[in-house]
């Protein structure tokens, strides 16, 4: 009968043992959010649009990406329509880019 008593007693220590490992992990993933996470900062183009500044792109490199864009992808350069254009930057010197793109990683991405 002893066993029995012994074996409840492993089962429950066990199990709440889990438990409380459980909610304190999740108390301290929530309490690194409240420290880490920081609010994210209103974009480049917000707070140029609140200026009044307008950042144009010239009409000339427009027609020139919706062509690139056409002749790579095969469709009609009247069939595209271009929702935002945005600089990449990239951290990567020319010649690791070109090897990225050459051994099928598009995203250029370091």
């Amino acid at each position: 009968m002893e066993t029995v008593s012994f074996m409840w007693t492993i089962v429950l220590i066990g199990i709440s043992t889990v438990f409380i490992c459980l909610i304190s992990l999740v108390l301290m993933v929530s309490l690194f959010k409240r420290i880490f996470v920081r609010d994210a900062k209103p974009a480049q183009a917000t707070i140029l649009a609140e200026r009044g500044i307008a950042k144009g792109i010239d009409p000339a490199i427009v027609a020139v990406i919706i062509a690139a864009i056409a002749v790579s992808s095969g469709v009609p350069a009247a069939s595209i329509r271009l929702a935002s254009i945005q600089h990449a930057s990239f951290n990567t010197p020319v010649w690791g880019y070109v090897d990225r793109v050459a051994s099928g990683t598009a995203s250029g991405r370091a």
